[in-house]
């Protein structure tokens, strides 16, 4: 019995510290991180005439929470510019509440707008609105970061010319905000090609026409907490479209795992990234 006693008391202090050193590292180290994660999409519906197209995603950037401060916003900026972006999205979820829904902010959004002024691309920068956005102020928030030279699409679509070609951007609203997908800004759309679309929460692919070239979305984190032999922790979104490029149901999206964090001030295994997509056409001949 004793002997019992002895190993299991070893085995309890093994298991506390090797949790003391996991949950030092999901707080200290992996929010401070950021990756750069680069991927080829070939698209259809998409010209050739624009392949090679290169857009830089952001989201989840809840700025005031671990690992975000005001230096980690200007290395967003300067780290995205340096892709040689065509196209700069921002998927949502600027703010960062202390206490939860509608609680002051971790960061003030002034602070935000100085600390994402810069943003450069070549056709320009464009941004939607998360659910903590708009559970906070969506108008604060846009009206600040506008002045940051970031357009916000909010159904509607904007036309960006490239060459000879039309590339369609197309701007959804927060899934959660009322539960559906606008049609309309779709279907003025003249040519049903070379359409992509950007939201927060990737549930929209659910409710998306057919015809778009691709759905660029965010929200979940990807889990925030990837545990091994389990996997990634679902709980605002559909498990299948956790992160990365997902081709569900005849339609394609690319889910990025953002930056920041929520609820608990952790990571693991889901390390903050900037996506650099490079578009091609799927098919060899248009």
């Amino acid at each position: 019995m004793k002997r019992f006693l002895k190993y299991a008391g070893i085995l309890a202090v093994l298991f506390f510290a090797v949790t003391g050193v996991l949950f030092g590292y999901a707080y200290l180290i992996e929010p401070g991180r950021l990756k750069i994660n680069e991927t080829e999409l070939r698209l259809e519906n998409w010209s050739q005439n624009l392949n090679g197209f290169r857009i830089v995603a952001i989201s989840d950037i809840h700025a005031g929470s671990n690992g975000v401060d005001e230096d980690k916003l200007k290395t967003l900026v300067e780290r995205a510019n340096a892709q040689n972006p065509d196209l700069i999205v921002l998927l949502g979820d600027f703010i960062s509440e202390k206490k939860g829904r509608g609680s002051d902010l971790r960061m003030p959004v002034e602070t935000i707008r100085r600390g994402l002024e810069g943003f450069r691309a070549k056709y320009g920068v464009f941004a939607v609105i998360g659910n903590h956005d708009w559970w906070w102020d969506e108008e604060k928030v846009r009206t600040d970061l506008e002045e940051a030279g970031i357009v916000f699409l909010e159904n509607r679509v904007e036309p960006i010319s490239v060459g000879e070609e039309t590339i369609y951007l197309w701007g959804i609203e927060d899934l959660w905000k009322n539960g559906r997908v606008p049609p309309a800004p779709f279907e003025k759309i003249p040519e049903k090609r070379n359409i992509i679309a950007i939201t927060h929460n990737p549930d929209s692919l659910f409710k998306t026409p057919d015809g778009i070239s691709l759905l660029l979305a965010g929200h979940s984190h990807g889990g925030q907490v990837n545990l091994p032999f389990y996997g990634p922790v679902a709980s605002v979104n559909d498990k299948r479209l956790m992160k990365g490029e997902v081709k569900l149901e005849g339609k394609h999206i690319f889910v990025t795992t953002g930056v920041g964090c929520t609820g608990p001030q952790i990571r693991f295994g889901v390390p903050p990234e900037i996506v650099v997509l490079d578009l091609f056409s799927q098919k060899t001949n248009d």
